[in-house]
């Protein structure tokens, strides 16, 4: 995907453009929506859980976190309803950055919302992205367009690529629906490893992991 991606023009969107280009594409999605995380550790500013993690404060990002969100459950519902759904791929790495021992619990109540959310680990990929690059962070929308999602160098959004070429959004569709196809799902996975468990630092301005997961 990554090579393709890097061989085709897209057209850059700040972060509200991307917002609202995104939110717009989906009232007239034609299929799921297939997301892909990679990065093993991002920035969420605007997130009150993730703000609460980052300054150290655990029990209140849990607690954040577990707040009912009527907005994102209607969300889920209007994409059920038009045969669609969001479809997230989670690429995970041991040991568990503390970023992302927080986002598996976050993502725990965003699937109780109804999101539909994978696990995979990340020798999976291995072997090719030892010679493709790592996984993009991408938003596939259906067959309608395909935005990989553009981060500064702290794992800080800033924008998206949006590629609406067919064939490009057809390769990126196959190939995250062909990795989500040999994924765990996410509550057994959840129960099994992360459970319970609880980051034994939290660093705020935590770069992205320089080893594989970056992208």
């Amino acid at each position: 995907m990554r090579d393709l991606l890097r061989a085709t023009a897209g057209e850059r969107l700040g972060l509200a453009e991307y917002d609202a280009d995104f939110y717009a594409t989906v009232e007239s999605v034609d299929g799921p929506i297939l997301k892909t995380e990679r990065i093993q550790t991002f920035r969420e500013p605007g997130s009150p859980s993730w703000e609460a993690f980052a300054e150290g404060r655990w029990e209140e990002a849990l607690r954040l976190a577990a707040e009912p969100d009527p907005e994102l459950v209607r969300f889920f519902q209007q994409l059920e309803e038009r045969g669609s759904g969001l479809c997230r791929l989670r690429i995970v790495e041991s040991p568990f950055t503390p970023y992302l021992i927080w986002e598996l619990h976050f993502l725990k109540y965003r699937a109780d919302a109804g999101e539909q959310i994978w696990v995979l680990d990340a020798g999976a990929v291995a072997s090719s992205e030892h010679i493709h690059g790592p996984v993009p962070e991408l938003m596939v929308t259906g067959r309608q367009a395909v935005y990989e999602v553009v981060y500064d160098e702290t794992g800080t959004p800033v924008g998206a690529d949006k590629f609406v070429a067919p064939g490009v959004v057809e390769v990126c569709r196959k190939q995250v629906l062909a990795l989500l196809d040999v994924a765990e799902p996410f509550e057994p996975f959840f129960r099994r490893e992360v459970d319970g468990t609880r980051p034994s630092t939290v660093v705020a301005q935590e770069p992205p992991d320089a080893g594989t997961g970056t992208g």
